[in-house]
C-alpha cells in the first residue's frame, strides 16, 4: 500500500495516545498517558498546547469549540474546564480495583455517547484473561456493555454506526458487535480479524469513510487497512516500532494522524526509532469521518 508518512511533531512522548480530530477547532487532541497530559495539536502553526492531569488519563471525549473535555482518569472520569483547569467528577468511582486496573482506549459513538474500555494490568504477572470491560457513559451514567476482555484497545465505528470493532490486545484478535444506534449496546459479538501477536500486537484503530478498518501494529512499525468483511487489504509501514493509535483529520479529512510511544511497552531490543513518541500525519488517499462530540 502506498502512502506517504512524516513526522509533524517530534515531541518524545512517553506513550502518545488517543488522536482526535477537531473539526471545529482544526486542532488535534491526544494525550500522553504515562506523563499525565492532555494535549491539542495545531499542524498548521506547529504549536502544541499541554495541560498536566492528577493522574494517568487514558482516552478523552471532546464536547463543543473551546467546551469542556470529558477526561477518563486512572481515578475517575471527569469534566475538564480548559480555562480554569478545573476537574469536576461526572460518574461514579472507577468500577474496577484501582490497584490493578484503569481506562484505556475510548472514544465516542455515532450518536455522542463516550465509551470507554479498561485494561487489567495484572494479566501481566497473573495470565488469567477476561477481567475487564467496557463502559457506557450517557444521560443513564456508567454502564457496562461488554465484558470478558483483558485489555481494550482498537475501538472504532463502521460508518452508519450499526458495527463497532473492539480489539482485545492480549488475545490478539479484533471483535465486531452489532450496535443499536438508539440504545448504545453491542451485541452478536464476533471475530472480525485475528493476528499471530509475533506479527504485530492490535492497538488502536479508526475508520474511514468507505468503512475500512485501519489500526496500528505495535512491536512491528506498520499500519494495517482491513476490509470491512475482514480482509486485510495492506499494511504501511511507520518509521517508530510502537504506533498507538489513529484519527482522520486536516481541512478534508484525508490526512490520516498517527500517535507513538517512546517508552518500551514491551521487553526486547528492537530500535525504538529516533522519532519515537512524535506524532505523524499519513497521506493515505482515504478520507475518514468527523469524530462525534460528546452529547450526553
Amino acid at each position: 500500500m502506498d502512502a506517504s508518512v512524516r513526522c509533524v511533531l517530534d515531541i518524545k512522548a512517553e506513550s502518545g495516545e488517543t488522536p482526535v480530530w477537531s473539526v471545529a477547532e482544526r486542532k488535534l487532541f491526544w494525550v500522553d498517558q504515562e506523563a499525565h497530559r492532555l494535549n491539542g495539536f495545531d499542524p498548521v502553526g506547529g504549536i502544541n498546547e499541554s495541560w498536566r492531569m492528577p493522574a494517568h488519563v487514558s482516552s478523552f471525549a471532546l464536547r463543543g469549540a473551546g467546551d469542556r473535555i470529558v477526561v477518563a482518569l486512572r481515578t475517575g472520569l471527569f469534566d475538564f474546564d480548559r480555562a480554569s483547569g478545573a476537574l469536576h467528577p461526572i460518574a461514579a468511582p472507577p468500577p474496577y480495583p484501582v490497584e490493578t486496573h484503569r481506562y484505556n482506549d475510548g472514544r465516542c459513538d455515532r450518536q455522542g455517547r463516550y465509551l470507554i474500555g479498561s485494561v487489567d494490568l495484572s494479566y501481566f504477572q497473573t495470565k488469567v484473561p477476561g477481567n475487564a470491560a467496557v463502559y457506557r457513559l450517557d444521560g443513564s451514567g456508567l454502564t457496562e456493555v461488554i465484558g470478558d476482555i483483558t485489555c481494550s484497545n482498537g475501538m472504532a465505528f463502521s460508518p452508519d454506526g450499526r458495527t463497532m470493532y473492539l480489539a482485545d490486545s492480549p488475545a490478539g484478535v479484533v471483535y465486531a458487535f452489532d450496535y443499536d444506534i438508539a440504545t448504545g449496546t453491542p451485541s452478536n459479538r464476533r471475530v472480525f480479524v485475528e493476528r499471530d501477536r509475533d506479527d504485530g500486537i492490535f492497538d488502536g484503530a479508526e475508520v474511514d469513510a468507505t468503512g475500512g478498518y485501519w489500526v496500528c501494529l505495535l512491536m512491528k512499525g506498520a499500519v494495517a487497512r482491513y476490509t470491512p468483511d475482514g480482509r486485510l487489504d495492506g499494511e504501511i509501514p511507520v518509521p517508530v516500532l510502537q504506533p498507538t493509535k489513529l484519527a482522520f483529520g486536516g481541512p478534508d479529512l484525508g490526512t490520516l494522524y498517527l500517535t507513538s510511544a517512546g517508552h518500551r511497552h514491551l521487553p526486547g531490543d528492537q530500535p525504538l526509532g529516533e522519532q519515537a513518541g512524535g506524532v505523524f500525519a499519513i497521506e493515505t488517499g482515504f478520507r475518514g469521518i468527523a469524530e462525534p462530540t460528546y452529547r450526553f
